[in-house]
């Protein structure tokens, strides 16, 4: 009788315990496979619900990589999640895909543009409103989820998605991005000083300074190389909307030609995949290989890479001085 009271008692505190700890560490979102939650993240005051779909291999380690992937126009998390659940399984790999609907970034600049610039206020938004600190949210959250040692990400964006992270590299740089991936974008803001947003980077809060931490941070230029209507390089102002790969390479030389003026860091690189047009599979493969080499760590070399690491980068609000202007284009 003494026995089994000490066994029943043991059998309550060890219950009790247990209870405790569900409710101070919460139960596991991302479970292995593919599944979707919903993210909430505050911007201006408002709650924006953002639909993350995700898959996670069930090989996942602490030292795993986390890889974003930004859909295009279409809006459509759950189909990039589908493409890219292979080559999570193959690299080991967590791969979550936010999907920005038009419900709650509606419009060109609240998605494409990383709501830098309200373009019905005509002004432009604190740093904490830019959609980009969605994806910084996220990387807190699934790092406490799954229990991960990863000090950086890589972040790939397709189309629309493409011009959300260029424009995250140019303004956000201190962002924990090791590995930057733009694919297919349409548009781009160039790192000039000389044309305004969203052409360029005048009247915003992008300065000297962290225009060189821009350009010492890894981003791979990605495009099809059968993503073009002309045959060859359109003269100024005279490009075709789907002349993606001489828009693509006119902003990387541009770039290149900016960094090299002030004698600092340039770590972009312009590839081409090969027999690809603008939607196309291979852009999740050679996408894929890229992520896979990213630098989960940033800060501590004493803490060993995953096995396949390499070198991720081989592969605001205004002074109120300043005139609040942008540039509007129908994209």
């Amino acid at each position: 009788m003494v026995i089994m009271k000490v066994f029943e008692n043991g059998l309550c505190l060890l219950l009790i315990i247990c209870f405790l700890s569900s409710c101070c560490y919460g139960k596991q979102v991302i479970g292995d496979g593919a599944g979707d939650f919903v993210f909430e993240h505050k911007i201006a005051g408002q709650v924006k619900k953002i639909s993350v779909y995700y898959y996670c291999p069930r090989e996942l380690s602490s030292l795993s990589r986390v890889v974003f992937v930004l859909h295009g126009a279409g809006r459509n998390g759950r189909v990039y999640r589908d493409e890219w659940q292979k080559y999570a399984n193959r690299y080991n790999f967590i791969v979550l895909c936010p999907e920005f609907s038009e419900g709650e970034f509606g419009g060109w600049g609240k998605y494409n543009g990383g709501n830098i610039y309200d373009y019905e206020q005509k002004k432009y938004n604190e740093r904490a409103d830019w959609t980009f600190n969605v994806i910084e949210g996220l990387f807190d959250f699934v790092k406490q989820d799954r229990e991960l040692k990863a000090e950086a990400y890589c972040i790939f964006g397709h189309s629309a998605g493409a011009q959300f992270v260029q424009r995250m590299v140019l303004f956000m740089p201190e962002a924990r991005f090791s590995l930057a991936i733009a694919n297919g974008a349409g548009d781009y803001t160039a790192p000039v000083f000389n044309k305004i947003f969203s052409d360029g980077l005048q009247y915003t809060c992008v300065t000297e300074e962290s225009l060189r931490k821009s350009f010492a941070k890894g981003m791979v230029i990605l495009m099809g190389a059968k993503d073009l209507m002309s045959k060859t390089m359109p003269k100024e102002g005279q490009f075709h909307e789907y002349d993606r790969v001489w828009k693509a390479r006119r902003f990387y030389k541009t770039a290149k030609a900016e960094a090299l003026k002030r004698r600092t860091t340039f770590k972009w690189l312009f590839r081409l995949v090969p027999n690809a047009d603008h939607n196309n599979p291979l852009h999740a493969k050679y996408g894929s290989m890229l992520a896979s080499k990213s630098k989960i760590f940033l800060s501590n070399p004493n803490v060993r890479e995953p096995k396949n690491a390499a070198d991720g980068n081989e592969s605001g609000q205004t002074d109120s001085n300043t005139p609040t202007k942008a540039k509007f284009k129908n994209r």
